[in-house]
């Protein structure tokens, strides 16, 4: 009976020792893989970019400093901008996505300014991976798509965002899209820290994405409201963006476009629309100076900014203040001169 106490006893130490070893063994196998893992990823992020503080910057300093060198006659839209951000990075944990909408007439700097954002919070700027940008003309040009169009980009913002959750999504002419297609990014802009993808069955944290709409639509109502002010002896500069923020909601909520009826201003999922307001004379010079300037011609003649000048359209009658192209013809216009310029220096 001993004998049979013994050899149990002995195949039962037998076993514990193979399953400490295999534990073991299984442990090692566990904090190698997680170590290889975590080697591959450091290595990774050396020489690509990854969704960490090293790639993603957030440098409203370095914005700061770009918006007052570079953009003109826009204080309402640099104050908002500004301020919304610093805002939006410093709450530790933001109930939403920030979401702002820049609108204004053509070459009052919209396109330059996110270009300038991205530059500020992305290490790579405008070709970092986390930055996308859509264009309403190219990217969704028919109505009879728009179902098809909701489901791409619903997989596209949901894909984004599992891959970095403090991605940029940026979306041109947004007058140019369908109707109805905005509405599809409402559970991305709700006040919500995350939802559950209805496809997936996962949930995707969206409180650290920025969203920017651009377009057109309210110009009419800015335009109208600046001369408004302007005539009752507002300065410019004394403007606010309680003066215009309600006019441009109305204007892009009744206005044909991506905006008209959309759920995105019906369920106020937008913080912020922002004016940039039409160029007058004084800043249009200054972009002409400054077109002259990346062309090494330093401090170019007044007949040369005149020249320039002349190509512009000022509006609306009968007071003609603001440049109705904004800056978004000179560049070429001061191409043209200073080609020009330096045939008749060679000749």
């Amino acid at each position: 009976m001993k004998c049979y106490i013994y050899i149990f006893l002995l195949l039962s130490i037998f076993i514990i020792s193979i399953q400490c070893e295999l534990i073991t063994f299984s442990v090692a196998t566990a904090a190698l893989s997680s170590f290889a893992y975590y080697m591959y990823d450091k290595y990774n992020c050396e020489y690509q970019e990854c969704c960490t503080d090293k790639y993603i910057l957030s440098d409203i300093d370095r914005l700061n400093y770009m918006l007052t060198a570079n953009l003109y006659g826009q204080q309402i839209a640099h104050e908002t901008i500004i301020n919304a951000l610093r805002g939006y990075f410093h709450t530790h944990n933001s109930p939403k996505a920030l979401v702002m909408s820049f609108h204004g007439t053509p070459g009052t700097g919209k396109t330059y300014v996110v270009q300038m954002i991205a530059t500020a919070l992305y290490k790579e700027g405008i070709h970092s991976k986390y930055y996308y940008f859509f264009n309403g003309r190219n990217d969704y040009p028919l109505q009879r798509k728009i179902d098809e169009y909701k489901e791409e980009l619903y997989e596209k913002i949901s894909e984004s965002l599992r891959k970095c959750e403090r991605s940029m999504f940026v979306f041109d002419e947004v007058d140019k899209m369908p109707e109805g297609l905005l509405n599809t990014l409402v559970p991305f802009l709700d006040y919500h820290s995350y939802h559950k993808s209805s496809k997936h069955n996962e949930f995707i944290y969206q409180n650290k994405a920025i969203f920017i709409f651009l377009s057109n639509t309210g110009s009419a109502q800015i335009v109208r409201q600046l001369a408004s002010l302007w005539e009752r002896g507002k300065k410019r500069e004394d403007m606010r963006l309680q003066d215009f923020e309600k006019l441009i909601a109305d204007g892009a909520f009744n206005e044909k476009g991506g905006f008209h009826h959309s759920d995105t201003i019906q369920t106020n999922v937008i913080d912020y629309y922002v004016p940039f307001l039409p160029l007058e004379e004084v800043h249009t010079r200054k972009c002409i100076v400054r077109a002259f300037t990346e062309r090494n011609v330093i401090s170019p003649k007044e007949d040369m900014i005149q020249e320039i000048l002349s190509h512009l359209s000022f509006g609306p009658k009968p007071h003609n203040l603001y440049s109705m192209s904004g800056c978004k013809r000179i560049e070429l216009k001061t191409a043209a001169i200073v080609e020009n310029l330096s045939n008749s220096k060679s000749t």
